[in-house]
């Protein structure tokens, strides 16, 4: 089964028992195969103070049908934005850009190049 954000978020939140993720409050990416990564970008505006409390991630594997649902603090990610890539810094479509590895030894840290492999498996839900 081909699964897209919109179907993510409704399999999803049956699993939570109710409406907890929404368009504007998640992130879906499926894994790419050729790198073994879940990519993100994540517009910059959404951790400012005073708009969500969590980012949710949801990392769909289609090979196994396994959809993770991390759910990160923004707080968290102003506290890392040093160790992490941010796109287009300082213009109107700054984006944090995450890869976060699906590979054992590095499960769930984000492996962009110019990052510091911050961590995010803490936030496994």
């Amino acid at each position: 089964m081909k699964l897209d954000k919109k179907l993510a978020i409704a399999r999803r939140n049956q699993e939570l028992g109710g409406a907890v993720l929404g368009v504007n409050n998640c992130h879906f990416a499926e894994l790419s195969r050729s790198r073994n990564i879940w990519w993100f970008d994540l517009p910059v505006g959404r951790l400012a103070i005073g708009q969500y409390e969590w980012i949710h991630l949801l990392l769909y594997t289609p090979s196994t049908d396994q959809l993770l649902h991390l759910k990160v603090p923004t707080l968290f990610l102003r506290e890392k934005l040093e160790g992490l890539v941010v796109r287009n810094a300082g213009k109107r479509k700054a984006a944090l850009s995450l890869e976060l590895s699906a590979d054992k030894d590095s499960f769930l840290k984000d492996v962009r190049p110019a990052g510091t492999g911050v961590n995010f498996a803490q936030f496994q839900q």
